[in-house]
């Protein structure tokens, strides 16, 4: 009974609520309210991905309360009438018994013969509605945010017998004279409507459809707390057009967020108000470990305590908000600044294979002209041990969802020269000499060593016979593809430049997953167009594979309405994934996580 006085309630109150001009944090929210996000089915109206009320129109018809007015429309801007909103509480009353079996006429003159006729004198007869001093209900007239505040009362009071309570009207523009001004300070005391400015109601207004959806959920949440109602049971499907899709961030370790459980909780916490579904955590800095490791050191960072697992906590964390967690592994970087007066950690892999060890022992690399850096060399295969052996302790000893490669590259045509890989490159191909940067040979086979990076992280993962994504961070650097294909992939910095063929890693699944780091300042020419470029080449490539293709976007290097514009892009691809959560805009502010929660990220209806 109560699940169908519920969907009565939301039936009615979805034509009615449409006078909010913004859905509550609390519904956006991942795991809370009417409308947990992580459990709302993705609706198909795409006229609805700007909408800052998309969250709530899905809500609602999660609810079974709205309907498009086709199956990709929902015509969020338009109003809703009054016998509309009759219809919809007549259903919420007798789906719950609360209509009586007799209903006499409200013998409105305008309504006789109206499709809503029934309806609207099932309320007039409960006091739910009444027309106007000249007899008359008009039916198609649209529905006043003042009205609205009355209807939604009204339902509490005598479809529910559970009134709202009294609360202060603080609008100016709302007359003490005005009959629906009590309903209204009810409504928004409950939480279920607020004004237009601190001083302005606009009463006279009338209600959209998107708003009218932000009433039923907001009405929804008022009804949950008073154990009233209890959620739909249906729940997203494989293919869920918003579900499918990764919204996520990565958090790096260059700052003090996953150094303590405090830190992490505050993350997750932002996060899942986010409606994050995914969070793509650093776990290894400079080839030392965050967490518990038989295989890296332990860092020396001074900022997290010598017994605490940052990855432990998080999963535990991250895993009770229903997001999920993919571990980080930069591979190339050994050292870094933050180092420099830090002791070594014994076996650390910057002192016993970086630049100042002996030449034999070296895995770094060595440019053509001689000079060492500080990136290991794809081409030594002791490097492709170390992969896996990381790879394959994340596996065995952690519950992760998924496990991130980051760095798997050269970086560039003059690098590879370490001595122990130019003695397996003539091994496997009988060259004699040091080629050079460009011989056609050398930059295959340096390709190669590329992905044989990444197969030993899939056999790492495979050699434990658990299901957990391989993902990587790849380069997408300048202009993108001429043509959508492996031919226009070939001709870009990636597979030239960094030798990094992550198109062909996509294709013949050597990944679950790639992150193309389209790291763009839309403000300026010509990286505007190049990520649009980019994004069009990844769709074509998410369409033609079974490996997820989801955009990263760099937040930081973008003010928030260019951050909006390109997460919209990259939704329409398999999701977003934004570097990074310590700065998602440009400016550092935090008011981008609220506002894409609020349009559920822009997904995209289909690809």
């Amino acid at each position: 009974m109560l699940r169908l006085r519920l969907l009565a309630l939301f039936a009615a109150l979805a034509v009615l609520g449409a006078g909010l001009p913004a859905a509550p944090a609390a519904v956006a929210a991942t795991g809370s309210g009417a409308c947990a996000s992580h459990l709302v089915p993705a609706t198909r109206f795409a006229d609805t991905i700007q909408s800052g009320l998309r969250d709530a129109v899905d809500c609602a018809a999660w609810w079974g309360l709205v309907n498009g007015r086709t199956a990709t429309r929902f015509d969020p801007a338009a109003n809703v009438s009054r016998g509309q909103t009759s219809a919809m509480l007549a259903r919420l009353l007798r789906n719950t018994g609360n209509a009586p079996d007799q209903v006499p006429s409200a013998d409105f003159p305008d309504t006789r013969g109206h499709v809503f006729e029934e309806d609207i004198d099932l309320l007039a007869s409960l006091r739910i509605v009444e027309g106007g001093t000249d007899g008359r209900f008009r039916p198609e007239d649209a529905v006043t945010r003042a009205q609205m505040a009355s209807f939604i009362a009204r339902t509490f009071q005598f479809g529910f017998d559970s009134p709202l309570a009294p609360g202060p009207v603080p609008f100016t523009d709302v007359s003490p004279r005005d009959v629906h001004r009590d309903n209204i300070g009810r409504l928004v005391a409950a939480d279920i409507a607020q004004g237009t400015s601190p001083t302005t109601y606009e009463p006279k207004n009338p209600v959209r459809r998107e708003q009218m959806a932000a009433f039923v959920t907001r009405s929804a949440d008022v009804l949950l707390t008073r154990d009233l109602v209890t959620r739909p049971t249906r729940r997203p499907t494989a293919n869920d057009a918003y579900h499918s899709r990764w919204r996520g961030a990565w958090v790096h370790l260059f700052d003090p967020t996953l150094k303590s459980a405090a830190g992490i909780r505050r993350m997750v916490d932002e996060l899942a108000a986010a409606d994050a579904n995914v969070v793509i955590a650093q776990m290894v800095r400079r080839h030392d470990a965050y967490y518990t490791s038989s295989v890296l050191p332990r860092t020396p960072d001074p900022g997290i305590a010598p017994d605490f697992d940052a990855l432990a906590e998080l999963i535990r964390v991250a895993h009770a908000r229903g997001i999920e967690v993919h571990a980080w592994f930069p591979i190339a970087p050994t050292w870094h600044p933050a180092y420099a007066n830090l002791p070594a950690p014994p076996g650390w892999v910057y002192t016993q294979h970086g630049r100042n060890a002996p030449v034999a022992d070296r895995w770094v690399t060595r440019s053509h002209d001689g000079t060492w850096t500080d990136y290991l060399d794809p081409g030594v295969p002791a490097v492709r041990n170390h992969v896996g052996d990381v790879v394959g302790e994340f596996a065995r000893n952690y519950d992760v969802d998924g496990i991130h490669l980051d760095y798997v590259r050269y970086d560039g045509r003059e690098f590879g020269y370490n001595p122990r890989a130019l003695t397996a490159y003539r091994n496997d191909t009988g060259a004699t000499g040091t080629p050079v940067p460009n011989d056609p040979e050398w930059t295959r086979w340096r390709r190669d060593q590329t992905r044989r990076l990444v197969n030993a992280a899939r056999n790492a993962i495979r050699a434990t016979g658990k299901d957990i994504t391989l993902s990587a961070a790849v380069i997408s650097w300048g202009e993108g593809p001429a043509t959508p294909d492996r031919q226009g992939f070939a001709r870009t910095a990636p597979y030239t430049t960094t030798l990094q063929d992550w198109d062909g890693w996509a294709r013949d699944g050597a990944l679950d997953a790639v992150i193309p780091m389209n790291y763009f300042r839309q403000h300026r020419s010509p990286d505007g167009t190049w990520f649009d470029q980019w994004i069009a080449y990844e769709r074509g490539l998410a369409a033609a594979t079974d490996v997820r293709v989801s955009p990263g976007p760099a937040g930081y290097l973008n003010r928030p309405a260019n951050v909006h514009r390109q997460v919209t892009r990259a939704m329409r691809v398999d999701g977003a994934v934004l570097y990074s959560y310590q700065q998602p805009t440009e400016d550092g502010s935090r008011g981008i996580w609220t506002e894409l929660a609020r349009s559920r990220w822009h997904y995209a209806p289909t690809r």
